[in-house]
């Protein structure tokens, strides 16, 4: 213990003997370690939201889409009750969307309009929150507006909005969700959409809640099999909650380990810079190494020695980057936050990551150092004496 107290006493007077070099050795572990926390939080912090949003849809919901290629599919006709008469099926929700000229007294432009099945209406505003006002009435010509539709047409509650000229009140603006389509679109019941666009028996998507004894993935295949039994004009895709998260999360996953491989290659570069410093130093201190070994160093004292001394400035260098990489990637998140004005987003900065990234440091540090500390530990003592 003495000796191992003794040597670390050495080490860090080396270190501080050489702060230049320290230093820039210290700073290329730290710019790598800061790629890696900064990437590896947002990308956690990233799923975690998504994670949340799925967790207000819930469980046990089946969503489905009409098939396209790119970009929204068009609404497609389907029969509601072909959904309601599966087994298994507790309610459902219809929505569809549509792009209808829309103008408050003072501005005129084009917005998604989108229509809610009235039955259905108070679940699908589970996940969507009302910042000011009430939700439409069903049979009323009201609207709830997004927060952006709110901006965009000037707009309060009690004033009137014009979808296709007709009138109709604005009762509700919602709170920012942080997604554009929700946030710039016009809230109304499905009845009345079919009314201005005097079409009948279309959506763009379908909600279908499971009964709590049904199996959700299982549903979904049911009701996938009768909807290509039944439906001959288009194909849809029908997926639980659960199947789309983890796809979603895979996806992330699979995008938080290629940054990670990214910016550890900057790391891996800091790493060769410690190993090179390791090795200038042993040419610096041959001298001294031959003096430690003439008093009694062994071997295994020389090694610990510079492994120590690799092993502080990994550490350091990695404390660096935790730090730096934190302040990064929280100021990201801020500033989605206030770009969004939405707390779903924020970085999964906890002890998993601290740990990991303290003891991955640490271990570079040591593995950098190790190939230079055998070598300094095979110098013979009568050689390093005569170094000069």
């Amino acid at each position: 213990m003495i000796v191992l107290r003794d040597l670390t006493r050495l080490a860090v007077r080396n270190l501080g003997a050489r702060k230049a070099r320290s230093a820039l050795t210290l700073i290329g572990i730290a710019i790598g370690m800061t790629a890696v926390v900064a990437l590896v939080s947002l990308s956690l912090g990233a799923q975690r939201a998504v994670e949340r949003q799925f967790a207000k849809l819930g469980a046990d919901v089946i969503l489905i889409v009409p098939a396209g290629g790119l970009g929204e599919p068009r609404p497609a006709k389907l029969e509601l009750s072909v959904l309601k008469n599966v087994a298994g099926v507790k309610s459902v929700v219809a929505v569809r969307r549509e792009i209808l000229p829309v103008k408050s007294p003072t501005v005129p432009g084009f917005l998604n309009v989108v229509g809610i099945r009235s039955e259905g209406a108070q679940e699908l505003f589970g996940g969507l929150e009302i910042a000011s006002g009430k939700l439409f009435a069903l049979d009323r010509d009201e609207v709830v507006l997004g927060d952006g539709a709110a901006r965009d047409l000037n707009a309060t509650v009690g004033e009137s909005v014009t979808i296709q000229n007709r009138p109709f009140r604005v009762v509700g603006i919602l709170k920012r969700t942080g997604n554009d389509q929700d946030d710039h679109a016009l809230y109304l019941s499905l009845e009345k959409l079919e009314e201005l666009t005097n079409e009948k028996g279309f959506i763009s998507l379908a909600f279908v809640r499971a009964e709590p004894t049904v199996d959700p993935t299982a549903l979904a295949q049911e009701i996938q099999r009768v909807l290509r039994e039944s439906v001959t004009e288009r194909d849809f895709v029908v997926q639980s909650s659960k199947q789309l998260r983890e796809i979603i999360k895979g996806v992330l996953i699979v995008l938080r380990w290629t940054l990670g491989a990214i910016a550890g290659i900057s790391l891996l570069v800091g790493g060769i810079g410690l190993t090179n410093t390791m090795l200038m130093a042993i040419l610096e201190r041959t001298h001294e190494i031959g003096v430690l070994k003439a008093i009694g160093a062994q071997r295994a004292h020389i090694v610990a020695l510079f492994l120590i001394e690799s092993s502080l400035l990994g550490l350091l260098g990695g404390l660096a980057g935790l730090i730096l990489g934190g302040a990064i990637a929280q100021s990201v998140a801020l500033a989605i936050q206030q770009f969004l004005r939405t707390d779903l987003f924020s970085i999964a900065f906890d002890g998993a990551l601290i740990g990991g990234s303290v003891g991955f440091s640490l271990v570079l540090g040591a593995l950098a150092g190790a190939w230079p500390a055998w070598r300094a530990a095979q110098l013979s003592p009568i050689e390093a004496l005569r170094y000069e």
